[in-house]
C-alpha cells in the first residue's frame, strides 16, 4: 500500500530530511518543502551540532547516510563526564564499560543535512526549495497544500517545521508551552589540552555548561545554558572583552581543559519546553521539534526526533489503511510516552541542580558518588543515554 500513498513532508531539518529519505526508501511518493536552499557545509566547524546516540546512529546507517560522513567531521566520543562545581557530586562513563567502541558522536547539523538532502534527492525524493507552505487544509482522505506557484495533494501530510511549526498552529492542536526565561549560548572552543573524547557536563549554580568533543582533539562545540540576563552580559562581554568572557568560561569548566578560546562567533537562542497534545490529527503527522522541545542539558533533542522518525516510517509499511491507522496512533501514544518522559527528566535535572541549598547539593553528591560506585547502575544509566533502553 505504501506505494501508493503520496506523503508531503514540510520542513528539512535533520528529521525531516531523514524522514523523507526512509518513507522513499519504503517505496512512498515523497515530496518534501523547504523554505530554505540545500545546506552548505562550510570549511569551519558549524555552531550547531547534535550528540547522536547509538539509536540514532543505527537509524541513520540503516538510511544508508552515516556512511557517506566525513570523518574529519565526525567527533566520536568514548567517555562523558558530569559533575557539579559547587559540591563534590562527579560521575564519569566510559564506553569500556559497556563493551562498546564508542558512547556516541557529535555530529555537525550542517554536514549530516547536507548528507541526508543528497541521499533524499538521489533517492527519488521531489524537493520543492526556497518555498513556504501558504495555505493548508485537510479532510479525512487527504490534503492539500498551496505554496506560491503550485498546489500540491497529499494522502498525508508531516509537519517537520520546526518548533513554531505553522501547520500544527493551523489544526489548531493544543500545545503545552513555558519558557525557561533562559538562553543557550553556543560557540566552537578551542583548548589547550586535548578533549580526549569526552563529552563533559557542569552544573553550575546559573546552569549547564557542555563541551562536546569534535573531531579537531583540541575542538569543542560549547553550550552554554543560562538566565537570560547572564546571557546578555556574556554576549556583550564576548563582544568587547572575549578574553574576559574566555577566562569566564574557563572558570565555569574548572579549567578541566586548560586554557580556552573562542573559535567562533557565538551564537544564542531561546530555551523553551513544550510537546503538543496530539501528535496525528486526520491526515496531519507531527514529527521532532513539531511534536516536542526539550531543555538542551542532556542534548537529547535529535535523538528523541530521529526515534520519531523510525517509528513513523515503520508505521508506513502497512498493506492497508485500517493497519495503517492503527500504526499512527501507536505511534503517537509511543512516541507522545517516551517524550513525556524526557521532558519530566529533564525537568527534575533541572530542578534538581537549579538550586544551592546545602542539604540538596550534599544529597546530589551522593547520589552521583553511589552512581559511580555501583556498575549494574552505571550501566544501565550508560544505555538509557545511547538509546538503547
Amino acid at each position: 500500500m505504501s506505494a501508493s500513498k503520496h506523503i508531503v513532508v514540510v520542513g528539512a531539518g535533520l528529521i525531516g530530511l531523514s524522514c523523507a529519505l526512509g518513507l522513499r526508501q519504503r517505496g512512498c511518493r515523497v515530496t518534501l518543502v523547504e523554505q530554505g536552499s540545500r545546506p552548505e557545509v562550510t570549511a569551519e566547524p558549524g555552531l550547531r551540532v547534535s550528540a547522536l546516540n547509538h539509536a540514532s546512529r543505527t537509524l541513520l546507517q540503516e538510511l544508508g547516510v552515516w556512511q557517506q560522513l566525513p570523518l574529519q567531521r565526525l567527533g566520536p566520543y568514548t567517555g562523558m563526564q558530569v559533575w557539579e562545581n559547587n559540591s563534590f557530586a562527579d560521575i564519569a562513563f566510559h564506553a569500556e564499560q559497556i563493551g562498546t567502541d564508542d558512547l556516541g558522536a557529535i555530529v555537525e547539523n550542517q554536514v549530516l543535512e547536507q548528507a541526508l538532502w543528497d541521499a533524499a534527492e538521489q533517492a527519488g525524493v521531489t524537493i520543492i526549495a526556497n518555498t513556504k507552505v501558504q495555505q493548508w487544509q485537510q479532510d479525512h482522505q487527504g490534503a492539500t497544500l498551496q505554496l506560491a506557484d503550485q498546489q500540491l495533494q497529499g494522502d498525508y501530510v508531516i509537519a517537520a517545521d520546526g518548533v513554531r511549526s505553522q501547520l500544527r498552529s493551523w489544526a489548531e492542536l493544543p500545545v503545552t508551552f513555558w519558557d525557561y526565561e533562559q538562553r543557550g549560548l553556543v560557540a566552537v572552543i578551542a583548548s589547550e589540552l586535548p578533549h580526549q573524547g569526552v563529552a563533559r557536563q557542569a552544573f553550575l549554580p546559573t546552569g549547564p555548561l557542555a563541551l562536546l568533543p569534535l573531531a579537531d582533539p583540541h575542538l569543542c562545540s560549547m553550550v552554554w545554558s543560562c538566565d537570560e540576563d547572564l546571557a546578555q552580559e556574556l554576549l556583550q562581554l564576548q563582544q568587547t572583552q572575549p578574553e574576559q568572557f574566555q577566562r569566564r568560561l574557563q572558570v565555569a569548566s574548572n579549567g578541566i581543559l586548560g586554557n580556552l578560546t573562542v573559535d567562533s562567533a557565538v551564537a544564542s537562542f531561546p530555551l523553551q519546553m513544550q510537546y503538543a497534545q496530539q501528535w496525528v490529527h486526520e491526515r496531519l503527522i507531527l514529527v521532532g521539534d513539531a511534536a516536542h522541545s526539550i531543555h538542551p542539558l542532556a542534548g537529547q533533542g535529535a535523538n528523541l526526533g530521529f526515534a520519531d522518525v523510525a517509528v513513523l516510517i515503520e508505521a508506513f509499511t502497512a498493506t492497508e489503511q485500517r493497519q495503517l491507522n492503527r500504526a499512527l496512533q501507536a505511534y503517537q501514544r509511543e512516541r507522545k510516552a517516551a517524550a513525556l518522559t524526557m521532558i519530566a527528566a529533564m525537568e527534575a535535572f533541572k530542578r534538581g541542580f537549579g538550586t544551592s541549598q546545602p542539604l540538596l547539593q550534599l544529597l546530589r553528591g551522593v547520589g552521583f558518588t553511589l552512581a559511580n560506585k555501583t556498575p549494574p547502575l552505571k550501566r544501565w544509566l550508560t544505555k538509557v543515554a545511547l538509546g538503547e533502553v
